[in-house]
């Protein structure tokens, strides 16, 4: 692993763990055994590093995506597990390092704003091979609920009112993400959602 990739690596788990704000250059350099001077001469300043931090995650995060969508055996198959994969994420990333992002790095955050269009665009298309497999009804505008499930988790996400209520975002995600599924669902639909979670259970 070269030095710039150990950085990387290092400073995305810093940034999960702690966030922006507390994770700093010298922390970063302990972490990776490597002097202050060279973490400098491979990233000049801590924007550019979580920047590149930021791009790597989502790039990673796209690949993870991309390979189950292409071996998943149906579309409610390949939602599950993008799921399963997405919570995972969530349960291990501190909610400060969402809210470090858009307080400190504005920028950072309206570039990912842009890119959701392509995740509604892409959960679309899936939403779109379900209703010919017969797991969504055909009534749905696709388009239409995949933005309205985006911007409800971004909602939730960036407002947090569950805390009022004493959830927790795992426990919010769960919930958005069956009841959107069961929704949108035919009978079969709602079958194989139901079959889903008993796998789980058991």
């Amino acid at each position: 692993m070269t030095t710039e990739n150990r950085i990387i690596k290092e400073s995305r788990a810093l940034l999960k763990k702690i966030g922006a704000s507390s994770m700093t250059m010298d922390m970063v350099a302990r972490n990776c055994g490597i002097s202050k001077r060279t973490l400098y001469e491979t990233f000049p300043d801590k924007k550019t590093l979580i920047k590149t931090c930021i791009a790597d995650e989502h790039r990673e995060q796209d690949q993870v995506l991309n390979e189950i969508f292409r071996t998943a055996e149906n579309c409610y198959d390949a939602l599950f597990k993008a799921y399963l994969h997405i919570r995972k994420y969530l349960n291990g990333t501190s909610m400060v390092f969402v809210n470090d992002i858009k307080r400190l790095y504005p920028d950072l955050f309206m570039e990912r704003r842009e890119k959701e269009k392509d995740i509604v665009t892409s959960l679309s298309k899936v939403l779109s091979k379900a209703q010919q497999e017969g797991y969504v009804e055909n009534k749905i505008d696709t388009n239409i609920a995949a933005f309205l499930f985006l911007n409800n988790m971004r909602d939730i996400n960036e407002n947090r009112r569950y805390e009022d209520y004493g959830f927790s975002a795992i426990d919010v995600f769960d919930g958005a993400f069956l009841n959107f599924l069961r929704g949108i669902s035919t009978i079969e639909g709602i079958m194989t959602i139901k079959d889903y979670l008993e796998k789980e259970k058991n």
